[in-house]
């Protein structure tokens, strides 16, 4: 899987630090997601993958349905968790990557907690949801269930039409009777969209968790 790697706060590429992984919007490239994240002031290594190609730009999956067929997303869950396993595993990586994502990226947020709570230790969807296919409540109580589940954190604009609000009020419920713990936070009079007020909110609750993290996790 190819990807950016953008190193922040000073931080050196050989530096042990956290990772920050950011799944771009359908036809959407990880360099424009960039501009977002690199006002990220902490220390921190930052990974933007690339979807596949698609008119020259990027798409995870080619659907624009809000219940998309499970097979489609877990599949590329599948393809992106194996890379940031291999990443954290070749990288000087404190604890698991922090995952966020705007659109199409923020439905892969969403599906990579479910499909793959193993893989992160937090997630951050924008203005994203979890298609319906992969509600995970039945699964979880019906098999093995993970020892965690990784914090989800969604940020949606009120006004949205494209990825419809009340998509995102029904992800962040599904996961709450899951045994996720799940908030949502809304943005009056935004649509599909990130507000500076939400940039800069979405940005603190990574960097919160960041620290969280590296507070947390024993010197190698």
């Amino acid at each position: 899987m190819r990807y950016l790697e953008h190193m922040t706060g000073g931080a050196r590429p050989d530096e042990r630090v956290p990772m920050i992984v950011a799944l771009h919007p359908m036809g959407g490239d990880p360099a424009d997601f960039l501009q977002l994240l690199r006002r990220y002031r902490r220390r921190a290594r930052l990974i933007l993958p690339y979807g596949h190609p698609s008119g020259g730009m990027y798409i995870w999956y080619d659907s624009v349905r809000d219940d998309v067929a499970a097979p489609l997303v877990t599949r590329e869950a599948d393809r992106i968790a194996a890379a940031l396993a291999a990443l954290v595993a070749a990288r000087p990586t404190v604890g698991k990557p922090l995952v966020t994502g705007f659109s199409q990226g923020g439905i892969m947020t969403f599906a990579l907690a479910v499909t793959h709570p193993e893989a992160l230790v937090a997630a951050f969807p924008i203005s994203g949801l979890l298609p319906p296919s992969l509600y995970p409540s039945v699964a979880l109580s019906s098999g093995p269930r993970p020892a965690t589940l990784p914090p989800v954190a969604a940020f949606h604009g009120a006004s949205d039409l494209a990825v419809p609000t009340r998509g995102a009020r029904a992800s962040i419920a599904e996961l709450r009777r899951a045994g996720y713990t799940a908030e949502l936070r809304e943005y009056a009079g935004v649509e599909h969209d990130i507000s500076d007020e939400e940039e800069g909110e979405i940005l603190e609750r990574i960097g919160r968790a960041a620290a969280g993290l590296a507070a947390a996790t024993p010197a190698p």
